[in-house]
C-alpha cells in the first residue's frame, strides 16, 4: 500500500506572478505573466523588480502557488 505521508516533500511548489500595469486588474491584454518559479521569494523579486523599473506607483502584482486554470479563472492554493 502506498503511504502518501511524504507526498508534499516530493512535489515542489510552483509559483507564478501576474503583473498589472497601472494597477488595472481588468485590463487582461496588459497583464504580464512571469516564468514559473520554484520559490515564493523568486516570484516576489520578479514583481518587485518590474515595479522598480516602471516607477509607476499604481502598478501592482501578485504571486500564486500551484495555480491551475478552471474555466476562466486561475485558481491558486495561495496568492500573495
Amino acid at each position: 500500500m502506498y503511504d502518501d505521508t511524504f507526498k508534499g516533500c516530493l512535489i515542489k511548489d510552483k509559483w507564478q506572478g501576474v503583473y498589472y500595469p497601472n494597477g488595472c486588474l481588468i485590463c487582461e491584454g496588459d497583464y504580464l505573466w512571469s516564468p514559473i518559479f520554484n520559490s515564493r521569494n523568486s516570484c516576489l523579486s520578479w514583481g518587485e523588480s518590474l515595479k522598480a523599473k516602471s516607477k509607476n506607483s499604481d502598478d501592482t502584482f501578485e504571486c500564486g502557488k500551484n495555480c491551475k486554470w478552471d474555466g476562466n479563472f486561475n485558481i491558486c492554493e495561495e496568492t500573495i
